[in-house]
């Protein structure tokens, strides 16, 4: 009865690793969010339940490595969103940007001075 419920612990860590995998390749998660990490951690806690009742040392190691990896992702994680680490530069909003062209770098190289450029329509 024990070997059963350990049994079909494992299976559901291996249907959580394997949707968790095909989330992150469907775009549906992201491989730097808490739930993409947690999801690893449950896997790799219910696989390593199965490991009990039948041990295999390799397997052992690689869901305990899992494990550990992902505890040290989702500390990054909620470190990042309580603003322990920085940020990520956003990339600059392209209505922010202004027209350079050549000859305003070569003014910029001379004068070093920035020049805005005029554009003309007509």
């Amino acid at each position: 009865m024990v070997d059963d419920l350990s049994a079909i612990i494992g299976l559901v860590g291996v249907g959580v690793y394997l949707g968790s995998y095909w989330a992150l390749n469907a775009g549906i998660l992201r491989g730097d969010s808490a739930w993409y990490a947690t999801l690893n951690i449950v896997a790799a806690s219910c696989v390593l339940i199965d490991l009990q009742s039948n041990f295999n040392l390799p397997a052992a190691l690689i869901q305990v490595s899992w494990i550990a990896i992902s505890c040290y992702g989702l500390s990054r994680i909620c470190a990042r969103a309580h603003s322990l680490l920085p940020q990520k530069a956003e990339a600059p909003d392209p209505r922010m940007m202004r027209s350079h062209s050549y000859m305003d770098s070569l003014h910029e190289a001379a004068t070093g001075r920035t020049v805005i450029s005029k554009r003309w329509t007509g």
